[in-house]
């Protein structure tokens, strides 16, 4: 603060000095407690509201309350106020016993402050960089003066580091959305001047990426750095760019509408060496992360909106530009930001953004699901976590079935799940709370999946195994910026885990456990259980609530039911092996696969045969040879089976989906509807078909067919003839269950290529959940 009155003429004391004069200065702070505003405490009218802009419905009844404080005289019994002396100088640029207010501006090495005094604004720098800056505005306003599209301000150096502006803001608007008004003034600065180049010879590029290569500073997430680095080795250095003059702060706080006309301040970083449609972009990056706090998703569809209605650039055209933007533009400020000793909240609102923003750039090289990864590492750089038994390659490389498991409170987690849901390379995210643990399962946008544990507790059942507070203050940071629990730790829980599991460590653990944890402790289950009950968070009335939150844990999820059906020779035992470990590693989901019906009665034939032997001759008789001709017989055959399914839902419904499990069946009721004959029943198809509106209804159903060339050289057990009439059979019955009930999936599935019909599956699977 006394620097800012020494530039202006005027020298401050905290206490009197001889010939100073006492004053008072109301201020409002910033959130860390530094003085954002002040003003003299006499001021009859808020000054300092020139600085902010009111353009939200917010800000304007924050603008509308500080007024009427104002007009009731209160503004002193309102803001904070301070004492200070002061002594003139031969010439001060402004009386400091009338109204005016001071904005000290942003931290950093180009820190500038701005005063507001007898309708003009002062620009008074604070550091040797500002001092430039300041110049800079100077020659820029030379450059840039008024025309029809747009207005400046008229300036005047009045001192080496004081900037005089005239005031162009009376009776103008800030609007927080790029107009027509905003968009042609954009092109209208642009035609100042334009040029063609390699980008090898643009010099101003060429010193960013230089700067960028000496750059050292940890505060910076290590995957933004990479992801720059990737987007910068992919140029073509012969590849031409268009430059065109630009305003280098194009924003909504700088520019007022008045009468169709934009009123522009803040020329300081105006330049002829950026990209074309730098301003454009700026405009509705900055607005939509500082102002608005929009996801980088719904900022780049903005800009998609914006170009169409404005500039109307291909698609081609505007990836480059916005790529040729987001690198001058990051590599700029992150050369200041490394200059900057305290980093304000909005700087990490922006590296957020930027580096979602270069995904864009990236995809040809990364999946989504790669990219994710590194943005979750990202977003959580500067927040308390560790991961627990990930790799130490880079974090992208996470094998495809693995999943993340991250130690982090609670409060953290929620952050982290609402960042993932509005991220541009998701397209849903499933999450599941229990008591000790966030289990988050993510969708990409082309169906790539990803499972986070995000575990506030570490827990075994219902007891807490170790102390979640004390693995943070033990983690460690690998070379990628990834923050890991300790070996010891991690040692500890893998430990503990499969002793309590009764399970043998896995070769792949056992020479490291052995290295971290004493040979001494024991590895017997009752006596680590006894251990854990001593610690003071498994005693008394934590305990009760322990046991309580295991119990409810242990139904927190629910399961769905697959049916798969098909003929002989579909390829159905194939795909549902595939399928089960599909789910059970990518979608990590335990399985439970049935065959044709609950099964809670016996086949008919235990009870004449025996179970042995009933059981034989059903796996050594081939399909649809029974010869029933009865309709009483398959009545009652029917209604056997029939009563299975009717009660063994239940049954596998508490059993199974209720705890979590995905039942897959090879084969289901459909079988009695379509090819009853297998069941050696004859009946009509209006009974069969009618029964199973009373059954509760699988989740998916999957028929999967072929040509019966393809099947017959599988399997020679049906007529050609068979396998057209079952195929039409069942594709018609899946066909007429889809138009009745649009909550069910029943999909038919050409089986040619496995990976295809994998394909098919699993997206219906996640598409639906």
């Amino acid at each position: 603060m006394k620097n800012i009155f020494k530039n202006t003429g005027y020298r401050l004391f905290t206490k009197q000095q001889p010939g100073s004069v006492k004053i008072a200065f109301s201020y409002i702070p910033n959130p860390d407690g530094s003085v954002r505003w002040f003003w003299n405490s006499n001021s009859k009218k808020p000054l300092f509201l020139k600085f902010y802009n009111a353009a939200t419905l917010k800000a304007k009844l924050f603008s509308w309350l500080v007024e009427f404080l104002f007009v009731l005289r209160l503004q002193k019994l309102t803001f904070k106020k301070e004492t200070v002396y002061y002594i003139a100088g031969e010439k001060p640029i402004f009386d400091i016993e009338s109204d005016w207010a001071i904005f000290t501006g942003t931290v950093g090495p180009n820190n500038k402050c701005l005063l507001f005094s007898e309708e003009c604004f002062y620009k008074i720098a604070s550091t040797e960089q500002a001092k430039q800056l300041v110049h800079n505005e100077f020659q820029s306003l030379k450059i840039s003066k008024n025309n029809a599209k747009y207005i400046t301000p008229s300036s005047k150096m009045v001192n080496e580091y004081v900037l005089q502006l005239s005031d162009i803001s009376a009776g103008g608007e800030r609007v927080n959305e790029l107009t027509l008004i905003h968009a042609k003034t954009i092109l209208d600065i642009a035609k100042k001047k334009t040029q063609s180049t390699k980008v090898a010879n643009w010099r101003y590029f060429q010193d960013l990426k230089t700067d960028f290569e000496s750059l050292n500073d940890e505060r910076v997430p290590k995957n933004l750095l990479r992801k720059l680095k990737l987007v910068l080795s992919g140029i073509n250095e012969n590849e031409k760019v268009d430059l065109s003059f630009s305003h280098g702060d194009f924003t909504s706080w700088n520019c007022y509408i008045k009468d169709h006309t934009l009123a522009i301040y803040d020329w300081e970083l105006a330049s002829f060496e950026r990209p074309k449609a730098f301003d454009f972009f700026h405009f509705i990056i900055q607005n939509g992360i500082l102002i608005q706090k929009k996801s980088w998703k719904n900022i780049f569809k903005e800009i998609k909106e914006k170009n169409a209605i404005a500039f109307q650039y291909d698609d081609k055209e505007l990836e480059k530009y916005l790529k040729f933007y987001l690198l001058t533009n990051t590599l700029s400020y992150l050369k200041i930001y490394a200059e900057q000793e305290k980093w304000h909240v909005q700087i990490h609102w922006l590296l957020q953004t930027w580096t979602e923003a270069l995904n864009i750039f990236l995809t040809e090289n990364n999946t989504e699901r790669e990219l994710l990864i590194m943005d979750i590492f990202d977003q959580l750089y500067h927040t308390p976590y560790a991961t627990l038994k990930f790799h130490n390659e880079a974090p992208e490389n996470l094998k495809l079935n693995s999943d993340i498991d991250i130690i982090i409170s609670s409060r953290n987690a929620k952050k982290l799940i609402v960042f993932l849901s509005a991220n541009s390379l998701v397209q849903n995210v499933t999450t599941l709370k229990k008591s000790f643990m966030y289990s988050v399962r993510i969708i990409t946008k082309h169906h790539e999946i990803l499972n986070l544990d995000l575990i506030s507790q570490l827990k075994w059942k219902y007891l807490k195994i170790m102390n979640t507070n004390e693995v943070l203050e033990n983690k460690i940071k690998n070379r990628f910026g990834v923050h890991q629990v300790s070996e010891k730790d991690t040692a500890r829980f893998i430990h503990l885990f499969y002793h309590l599991n009764e399970s043998e460590i896995p070769d792949l653990y056992k020479n490291f456990v052995s290295e971290h944890v004493d040979s001494k402790k024991t590895n017997d289950k009752k006596t680590i259980i006894k251990v854990l009950k001593t610690k003071d968070y498994n005693k008394g009335f934590r305990f009760i609530k322990n046991v309580y939150h295991y119990l409810k844990d242990s139904f927190s999820e629910k399961g769905f039911i697959m049916t798969f059906s098909g003929v002989d020779g579909a390829g159905k035992s194939t795909v549902i092996s595939e399928v089960s470990e599909l789910i059970e590693k990518r979608y990590r989901r335990p399985v439970k696969v049935l065959r044709h019906r609950p099964s809670l009665l016996p086949i008919l034939s235990v009870w004449t045969k025996g179970k042995e032997k009933a059981h034989q001759d059903a796996v050594n008789s081939l399909p649809r040879q029974g010869n029933n001709k009865s309709s009483v017989s398959s009545l009652f055959r029917f209604g056997y089976y029939y009563t299975d399914y009717i009660l063994g839902q239940f049954i596998i419904y508490l059993k199974y989906v209720l705890r979590g499990k995905i039942v897959l069946y090879d084969r289901y009721y459909f079988d009695f509807i379509a090819d009853a004959k297998r069941s050696n029943i004859q009946l009509p198809k209006l009974v069969t078909e009618g029964a199973y509106h009373f059954l509760i209804k699988p989740k998916f159903n999957f028929f999967l067919y072929a040509a019966p060339e393809k099947i017959l050289s599988r399997k020679k057990e049906l007529s050609y003839k068979s396998i057209c009439d079952l195929t039409t059979e069942y594709s018609q019955l899946f066909s007429k269950l889809e138009k009745k009930d649009q909550n069910v999936k029943y999909l038919s599935i050409e089986n040619n290529d496995l990976d295809t019909t994998l394909d098919t599956i699993m997206n219906t699977i996640i598409a639906a959940k």
